[in-house]
């Protein structure tokens, strides 16, 4: 045979191939999604936010959350009793533990924990930069001694 015919024959199946091709491409369209992993609930552990009423303390740094979602901070270290402490309003939902200091100029500044633990004697949690905090619950006897 000639060149001429080895040629057309040649065509003929690339042209086939490539409209198989496109066929198969275009009818059997399966869409693959790239893998995606759920990611995981994070926040769905409750705590119960009465726990929280009463004095906490981590070192020489104190805590006083009261049942209206306000709350007191005063650190003994820097000499600063509860009267002087700087007050706060806080909210727990599930673990998201958020502290809401008002700004002397105005404004709200939240500080947002991920509450580990909390039990009757014992509160743990993390900040937004890993760093963990333990507190253990203080009877009131125990803070004029």
């Amino acid at each position: 045979m000639n060149k001429r015919v080895w040629t057309i024959i040649l065509i003929i199946l690339v042209a086939a191939g490539v409209a198989f091709a496109v066929y198969f491409i275009w009818f059997h369209k399966e869409y693959v999604q790239p893998e995606y992993d759920e990611p995981e609930v994070f926040h769905d552990i409750e705590f119960d936010a009465d726990l929280l009423i009463g004095v906490w303390k981590e070192g020489e740094n104190y805590y006083r959350y009261n049942d209206d979602g306000t709350a007191v901070t005063w650190d003994l270290a820097d000499d600063v009793q509860e009267d002087e402490g700087t007050e706060l309003s806080w909210t727990l939902e599930g673990d998201i533990f958020t502290h809401y200091y008002q700004m002397e100029i105005g404004g709200t500044i939240p500080k947002t924990f991920n509450m580990k633990v909390l039990d009757l004697d014992t509160m743990k949690y993390n900040d937004d930069y890993g760093v963990s905090h333990t507190f253990s619950k203080v009877e009131e006897l125990q803070l004029f001694n």
